[in-house]
């Protein structure tokens, strides 16, 4: 469940729907399953890449797993690659903006696959100094955001949404964080630059603070009002976390705890 990306794929489906909750929209369920398969796919596409698998720098249980279950994984990927498809043609594709989906599905392939010509070497996004944070909490913030909105012919580019979006983006770039910290040795292997290589450990957990108190910030001076103190307390919780952070924590740390936060903050909304 963790190790085969099904978890991530519903804190995908729940950040979508705690945007719904928030904007006081019914929950468009064939669009937030679209979200949790599109999500499920991409997320394993990226770890069953040739490249990756063969970094040794980046072995450990959750590699060892893919490589154990690549059959099982793939034919999972069919799947839910069959279940977007249907729900992207028969229910997505006249209805919501085609040119927001199609950026995000350009920039989620080549964050991981490398066809740009850098350097008299062929690239992915995630390996652009210090990009891959920012690119995976824009991405993440606009088809939480963006695509339940639209789904409701809500005004995305309001003042209001934009807001929204900021906040959103504001809350998941502290856990992509958290995941450059797990990954420094690897990306230092690889060469890639990043927040927590480039900086430290301890600076690159204060940003994340930086942001989350920015996160908390804005809840409090944009409505709605309702839901403050479930958004206030996900931050801290969330900060809490970032301070936990090292390297050295097993994978469950990151798969269940870090990316549940993700979770919380609907549980929280739902049920507060």
């Amino acid at each position: 469940m963790f190790f085969g990306n099904i978890f991530i794929s519903g804190c995908a489906f729940c950040q979508f729907w705690t945007t719904c909750l928030l904007w006081e929209l019914p929950l468009p369920l064939a669009l937030g399953l679209f979200v949790f398969l599109a999500t499920f796919l991409l997320y394993n596409f990226d770890r069953l890449l040739p490249y990756k698998l063969a970094q040794q720098a980046a072995f450990s249980n959750r590699r060892a797993w893919a490589e154990q279950h690549k059959a099982v994984i793939i034919s999972l990927m069919v799947l839910a690659g069959v279940g977007a498809l249907y729900l992207f043609f028969k229910v997505i594709l006249f209805r919501y903006n085609i040119l927001l989906l199609a950026h995000l599905g350009v920039l989620a392939v080549l964050y991981s696959l490398p066809v740009l010509p850098i350097r008299g070497q062929l690239w992915p996004l995630r390996h652009i100094p210090l990009l891959k944070i920012f690119l995976i909490a824009y991405v993440w913030t606009c088809v939480t955001v963006w695509l339940p909105l639209l789904a409701y012919n809500q005004p995305i580019f309001s003042a209001e949404a934009w807001l929204f979006f900021l906040r959103r983006f504001l809350f998941i770039l502290p856990i992509t964080i958290i995941f450059d910290i797990r990954d420094v040795e690897r990306d230092r292997a690889t060469g890639t630059i990043t927040l927590p290589g480039t900086i430290g450990i301890n600076k690159a957990k204060f940003i994340a603070w930086s942001s989350l108190g920015l996160f908390s910030l804005l809840v409090g001076l944009t409505p709605p009002e309702t839901h403050r103190a479930a958004l206030w307390l996900s931050a801290v919780i969330t900060g809490y976390v970032v301070w936990q952070t090292d390297a050295t924590k097993n994978e469950y740390f990151f798969s269940v705890i870090a990316d549940g936060m993700m979770v919380l903050q609907f549980l929280l909304i739902w049920l507060l």
